[in-house]
């Protein structure tokens, strides 16, 4: 997808799934509650990178690594561009190093 959404205000995509009618049951969470879910799915991506996500007053997302460093994100897809900037090297989600730790932390 393009960044042009961004740019008209419009929010991403991966934002929107609390609009009341997107799901039905009694699982159904409120916008706080579903950031705060998307933050821990990805916390157990992250966490061979020493790094964490949390959600910040429900309008973007803070990441931080093991060394103090952190950077405001506006939602998911920017995350591993901050990741590849706060670790100064690329991600590749196909390493096998990484698919060990991530098998190991589950």
């Amino acid at each position: 997808m393009c960044g042009l959404c961004g740019l008209l205000g419009i929010v991403h995509w991966t934002e929107t799934s609390a609009h009341p009618g997107a799901f039905t049951g009694d699982r159904r969470r409120t916008v706080r509650a579903e950031r705060a879910h998307r933050a821990t799915v990805v916390n157990t991506a992250l966490a061979p990178y020493r790094m964490k996500l949390s959600d910040f007053q429900a309008t973007s997302y803070v990441l931080r690594s093991a060394t103090g460093k952190s950077e405001i994100v506006d939602d998911i897809q920017a995350v591993w561009g901050a990741v590849e900037r706060l670790r100064g090297a690329p991600v590749d989600p196909l390493s096998p190093e990484w698919l060990d730790a991530l098998e190991r932390a589950t």
